[in-house]
C-alpha cells in the first residue's frame, strides 16, 4: 500500500474516532439520555486511567488466558474433526443430525449447565468459549477440504503424487484461506463466549467487571470496559491477521497458481 494510501486510511480513522467520540458528547451535554445511564468521554477516560493497571489488567489477562486456551482448543479439535468428516463420508453422515442438532442450540442456556458441571471458574469459561469456536473451525475446515477441484486430485494420482504430496501441495494451499477465515471467526467467538460466563458467574474477567458495575451504575466503569473488550478484539484480529500474513502467504499463492 503506498504511503499517502495509508496516510488518508489512518487519517479517516482518526477523524471517524473524533466524530463518534464528539456524538457522544453532545448526546450527554445536550441531555437526550439522562446522565444516570451514560456517562462523558472525560468520566471513562478518568476511569481507564485511575483504573487501567490495578483493576482492568488483571481481569483484561484472565479472559484472554480462558480466550486463547478456548481458541487453540477449537482450532486443534475442529480442523482435526473437519479433516476426519472429510476423509471418512460416512463418518459424516452418521454425525451430521447431532452436530447440527448441538450447534443449533442457544450457548446462553448452556453456560448455566457448563457452570454446574465445571464450577465457578476457567473451566467453564472456556468450555462455553469451545463450544462456539469449535463448530465454527469445524465447518469452515469442512468446506475449504470439500471445494477442492476433483480434477486437480485426479490430476496428482495420474502424476504419480502420494498422499502426503497431495495434502502439502493441493489440498492444504486450497483449504487454507477458507480455515484461516474459521479461525480468525473462532477467536472473536472465544472472546465474546468467554465474557459471557463471566458476565453470568465469575471471580475475575472483563464480564464480571461489567455486572458489578452494571448493579451500581457506574456508566463510567461500565462504557470504558466496553471500549477495553473492542480494543482487545480489534488486537486480536489485527494479530491473526498478521500470522496469516506471515505464515500462509506462500500458501496462498501456491493455491492460486493452481488455480489457474
Amino acid at each position: 500500500m503506498h504511503i499517502w494510501e495509508k496516510l488518508f486510511l489512518y487519517a479517516g480513522r482518526l477523524l471517524i474516532f473524533a466524530g463518534l467520540a464528539f456524538v457522544w458528547w453532545a448526546i450527554v451535554a445536550l441531555g437526550w439520555v439522562d446522565k444516570l445511564f451514560i456517562s462523558t468521554p472525560q468520566d471513562v477516560a478518568v476511569f481507564l486511567y485511575q483504573n487501567f493497571s490495578n483493576e482492568l489488567v488483571p481481569n483484561m489477562l484472565a479472559t484472554l488466558l480462558a480466550t486463547l486456551i478456548a481458541f487453540a482448543m477449537s482450532g486443534i479439535f475442529g480442523i482435526m474433526a473437519g479433516l476426519l468428516l472429510v476423509e471418512v463420508p460416512l463418518l459424516k453422515k452418521l454425525t451430521d443430525p447431532f452436530l447440527t442438532a448441538f450447534n443449533s442450540m442457544p450457548r446462553i442456556a448452556l453456560a448455566p449447565i457448563f457452570i454446574l458441571w465445571f464450577g465457578i471458574g476457567l473451566p467453564s469459561k472456556v468450555a462455553l468459549a469451545f463450544s462456539l469456536g469449535f463448530f465454527i473451525v469445524l465447518t469452515s475446515t469442512f468446506a475449504g477440504m470439500k471445494n477442492i477441484d476433483p480434477i486437480l486430485i485426479r490430476l496428482s494420482r495420474s502424476l504419480g503424487c502420494s498422499g502426503w504430496q497431495q495434502f502439502t501441495k493441493i489440498t492444504l494451499p486450497w483449504a487454507v484461506p477458507s480455515v484461516f477465515a474459521g479461525l480468525k471467526l473462532a477467536l472473536i467467538y472465544s472472546f465474546l463466549g468467554v465474557v459471557t460466563s463471566e458476565m453470568l458467574a465469575s471471580k475475575i474477567g472483563l464480564g464480571q467487571l461489567i455486572m458489578y458495575y452494571s448493579g451500581i451504575l457506574r456508566m463510567d466503569a461500565v462504557m470504558g470496559i466496553l471500549i477495553v473488550m473492542a480494543v482487545v478484539a480489534v488486537a486480536l484480529t489485527l494479530i491473526a491477521d498478521s500470522i496469516e500474513a506471515a505464515l500462509l502467504g506462500s500458501w496462498t499463492e501456491s493455491s492460486a497458481s493452481t488455480k489457474a
